[in-house]
């Protein structure tokens, strides 16, 4: 009888200790790919919440097309294309379909100088100006204090400048060269790459950094980049889809998808990478799949291009970089991802996101066990979420382990309960929180935000599904439900009535003067003003009655900041007004003759 209670009580913990992955593994490929596609989840997963459909997320997040590798057992399980890589000649994505890969390239850099490592071409403390013939850091107090070396620049610890690159229209002529970008030369749109902090302090993120790489890896092999790439990695790999080289050659860049996004800077055309370390990949799903799988089995000495010290050295974290639910790490290249309270590398995840004009991507790929996925994406809005929901399904149908937070289980309340939580709270001077009742949960909206779902869990008590995070409603004397309190804020949010709307709402609302009037009380600065005129004015659909209004304030308040007649210049464009942009872009220069941008613009008016 005890042996009876003893293996139903360890069959019950199982169950229990399993929590939401007590499904198994589906046993055929056809089957694990379409429960992917239709186990698209929230952040924090939802027992008996229907999970969500990949195509239909692709709609409601407006994403043109994607395509997904997914690694599974040290091996790649299955790829697929979905949606169009060309929206106006209907060309569909298929699994050939070439993406940018954004900043995922500093991940395949970083595995192409652990190459020359083990060829004890280079050394990753050594000072990086040793093997630059080409350029070289400044050597100033920073860098004489603690020189820049390989390891500290895959690591985004070399303390150098410039976080980001931007690229270019592919109609500018000619493009700029790795050692004019790097200097800042005039028509570069950057400044100098320079050792702006301590080296070895911290991590800050750094293409600037990978762009010193880039250069060093190329004086080092004698050969550009995109060659020493291809000969290093590619080939070997089979990567046959995957390039370094920018502007992509013809026989690539017929297979590429178009790029597509909603920011207002966006000139409707793939951009033009020459940062290519930084930023210049062009690649599948698959052929990064196999790099990635490569990586793993390098990393336990199973074959693979590199040795398994390089592995471990580039797969071992260096600094912290965030924590939260989370805690990431960064190693020399990838990141590195696992839940706080995991204490097993079974639960450690190393990836890297990529995001360009248009595009944006997701590699990652488990330590040990052999997962992992690959999801590229022609869109730079929606994709951001709709590509985590993918990498969440993909994680939840193979069961990587550890990776999941703990599932939400919902306890149900009656219906005048959950009515009584319907209504608007205010969570700062211009952030509205609204609540509305769906079936039997809740959709939260955080002002124009997507919806967030929440669950009852007990009576007043809700979970929400963006983060792992609880929140409580507070009753009045008469039982009203009249504010909500989060976990993990001292002061409740108190409930709005109708006719007490926000600025934000007021705009919505076409009622621009009142919401003037409340940013004006609200004492808004000059910077946070006009972002909001440019917002108003590049959104898709515009606002342009709302960034007049906001303009005016501005103007009222900062008649002499040249940026307030930048945003006007922008705004007299939009609305067909050539002569007032005209004059708007040049009051903008004549009160800062730095303002490069304005002058670009102005230039381009006179000359039409």
């Amino acid at each position: 009888m005890h042996t009876v209670l003893l293996m139903a009580w360890l069959m019950l913990s199982g169950l229990l200790l399993a929590g939401h992955a007590t499904a198994q593994i589906p046993k055929t490929t056809a089957d694990r790919m379409q429960r992917v596609e239709n186990s698209l989840i929230p952040y924090v997963p939802v027992t008996g919440f229907n999970n969500w459909n990949l195509t239909d997320r692709m709609a409601f997040h407006r994403v043109q097309g994607l395509s997904i590798a997914v690694m599974h057992n040290y091996r790649i399980d299955w790829v697929k294309a979905y949606g169009v890589a060309d929206t106006t000649t209907r060309r569909p994505v298929t699994t050939e379909t070439l993406f940018s890969a954004g900043s995922i390239s500093k991940l395949v850099a970083a595995m192409a100088a652990m190459t020359l490592v083990d060829r004890k071409k280079m050394a990753l403390d050594t000072p990086i100006n040793t093997y630059l013939t080409s350029w070289t850091l400044t050597e100033n107090e920073f860098y004489r204090q603690k020189p820049v070396t390989l390891g500290l620049l895959l690591s985004h610890r070399g303390g150098t400048s410039q976080s980001a690159y931007f690229g270019y229209t592919p109609d500018k002529s000619p493009l700029p060269s790795v050692v004019d970008i790097l200097s800042g030369a005039p028509g570069t749109e950057t400044r100098r790459v320079v050792v702006n902090s301590e080296p070895g302090k911290e991590f800050r993120y750094s293409g600037g950094g990978y762009l010193v790489a880039q250069q060093a890896m190329a004086d080092v092999s004698k050969q550009d980049f995109a060659t020493f790439t291809n000969e290093a990695l590619f080939r070997k790999l089979g990567m046959m889809h995957s390039t370094f080289a920018q502007p992509l050659p013809k026989q690539l860049d017929r297979n590429a998808a178009w790029a597509y996004s909603e920011n207002g800077w966006f000139k409707g055309m793939p951009y033009v990478y020459p940062q290519a370390a930084p930023a210049g990949l062009y690649s599948t799903p698959t052929d990064l799949a196999r790099l990635l799988i490569d990586l793993q089995n390098s990393y336990r000495g199973k074959g693979g291009i590199l040795s398994q010290a390089a592995a471990r050295t580039m797969l071992t974290p260096r600094a912290p970089v965030s924590s939260g639910y989370y805690k990431e790490e960064i190693g020399m290249g990838p990141f590195f991802l696992q839940r706080t309270d995991n204490q097993t590398k079974a639960g450690v995840y190393f990836e890297h996101t990529g995001v360009n004009a248009g595009f944006l991507a997701y590699a990652i790929g488990s330590l040990e066990g052999g997962n992992g996925v690959v999801i590229m994406m022609n869109n730079d809005g929606g994709a951001s979420e709709l590509g985590k929901e993918i990498r969440r399904a993909v994680a939840q149908v193979y069961q990587w382990p550890g990776f999941l937070p703990d599932p939400i289980t919902p306890r149900p309340q009656p219906e005048s309960v959950l009515a009584g939580y319907v209504g608007r709270f205010q969570r700062g001077p211009d952030e509205v929180i609204t609540f509305r009742k769906e079936q039997n949960y809740l959709v939260e909206t955080i002002n124009e935000g997507n919806p967030i779902y929440c669950f009852p869990i007990a009576r007043d008590t809700i979970a929400f599904s963006d983060y792992p995070l609880k929140a409580y409603f507070h009753r009045n004397a008469s039982g009203q439900v009249d504010s909500v309190r989060t976990e993990w804020q001292q002061t409740a949010m108190r409930r709005l009535s109708d006719n007490e709307l926000l600025p934000n709402e007021l705009i919505r609302a076409g009622r621009i003067a009142e919401a003037v009037n409340g940013y004006r009380a609200m004492k808004k600065g000059l910077y946070d003003l006009t972002y909001m005129a440019y917002d108003f004015t590049n959104r898709r659909p515009a606002n342009l009655d709302a960034a007049k209004g906001i303009l005016e304030l501005a103007q009222e308040q900062h008649p002499q900041a040249s940026i307030v007649y930048a945003r006007w210049g922008d705004l007299y464009q939009k609305q067909g007004s050539k002569s007032k942009a005209i004059t708007a872009y040049e009051t903008a220069t004549k009160l800062d003759p730095n303002d490069t941008d304005s002058r670009e613009k102005l230039t381009a008016l006179l000359a039409h």
